[in-house]
């Protein structure tokens, strides 16, 4: 009797221990079969998916709450990038070498400054301004056939401020393509109130215009008041800002057409029997390849008695495109020199801008 009790007693500590055994096993199997599956999961399009639309949050969220060095805008739909001007290891800083109170030189595809002085300090940009004016004008016409009536109220005014002006009369109905010539090879101050009426029906309506595209397109520090730059004290850019703005005109074909432009003859009408030449205000001091290896293809001058001479333009050098905004120079002189001095020093490889030995046009 008790030796059945015992063998009976080791079956159910056999089993017991069988079954502990089987139990030890399928957790085991389970953790594995967890582990397994959490490892997949990691891997899946699911987790993926996830890891995307974080990051995407992220970056529209930095974007709306302060700028980025890269500003994607309408402009990048039409296939149209704008990048800040970034500082390099490589970056000069310019001195007392040039008289100029602010200068900024870059290069064209990548934004990289060569060279800079003082180009984030506020500054009055006169008639560069116009090539904003040129930008929003161009992104808001129809056709280029339409017309635009001249009136007193364009010119008048013009007149008493002593503003540069295309040469337009009460009662002609040029182009708005011949208007954006107007406005930039001679400066005229007339053609831009001309495009602003075309566009926006008022001056004030189409500054406004002009203030949404420059913080559209990534300008920091820049604000516009009228629509030919005509001095006044909340009437500002910087260096970098409008080294944007030329930059950005450069990529439309027909902007970058009318800034590179040296004639533009325009028709005879009853109010200019003889037509109107227009001559560019660039070209009139420069041939634009007066030194080696350099070429100024293009751009705008400026100037008021606050701002003094201000020169923006586009060259190529060595078969790269660069970009340079000078302001704030005491002299029509010294910054046509500067120009040329910049462009072939820095980007070419050469001497600075002689006189007696580069031939150059105007004085």
């Amino acid at each position: 009797m008790s030796r059945k009790l015992s063998e009976k007693s080791g079956s159910r500590q056999y089993m017991i221990i069988a079954v502990a055994m089987l139990s030890v096993v399928f957790i085991a199997e389970i953790v594995i079969f967890v582990l397994l599956s959490s490892s997949e999961a990691s891997k899946s399009p699911m987790a993926v998916d996830a890891d995307i639309i974080e990051p995407i949050t992220m970056a529209v969220t930095e974007t709306t709450t302060e700028p980025v060095e890269t500003t994607t805008t309408a402009a990048e739909s039409a296939g149209i990038s704008v990048v800040y001007p970034k500082k390099t290891e490589t970056t000069r800083t310019l001195g007392d070498d040039y008289s100029e109170k602010n200068i900024l030189l870059m290069d064209a595809s990548t934004s990289d400054i060569i060279a800079s002085k003082n180009e984030e300090e506020k500054m009055y940009p006169a008639s560069m301004t116009k090539v904003m004016t040129l930008i929003v004008t161009v992104e808001h016409i129809k056709s280029l056939e339409d017309k635009v009536e001249i009136t007193a109220d364009m010119i008048d005014p013009m007149i008493e401020l002593d503003a540069s002006r295309a040469g337009f009369m009460a009662g002609e109905t040029p182009t708005i393509e011949q208007v954006l010539y107007g406005i930039i090879l001679p400066s005229g101050a007339d053609a831009c109130l001309a495009a602003c009426s075309y566009v926006a029906g008022s001056e004030a309506a189409f500054v406004e215009l002009m203030n949404q595209k420059a913080q559209e397109i990534g300008c920091k520090n820049t604000h516009f008041v009228n629509s030919s730059g005509l001095y006044d004290e909340n009437h500002y850019s910087t260096a970098s800002d409008m080294a944007v703005i030329l930059s950005y005109a450069m990529r439309s074909d027909l902007c970058r057409t009318v800034l590179s432009t040296e004639t533009y003859n325009l028709p005879a009408t009853e109010q200019n029997p003889d037509g109107i030449s227009l001559t560019s205000t660039l070209f009139s001091r420069m041939y634009g390849d007066e030194m080696p290896n350099v070429v100024v293809k293009g751009g705008k001058t400026g100037y008021t008695d606050e701002a003094m001479h201000c020169v923006m333009t586009f060259a190529q050098a060595n078969g790269k495109e660069y970009v340079l905004v000078i302001a704030g120079c005491p002299t029509k002189s010294a910054s046509t020199y500067d120009t040329l001095s910049l462009y072939s020093v820095l980007c070419a490889g050469g001497e600075p801008y002689d006189p007696e030995k580069n031939e150059r046009r105007g004085t």
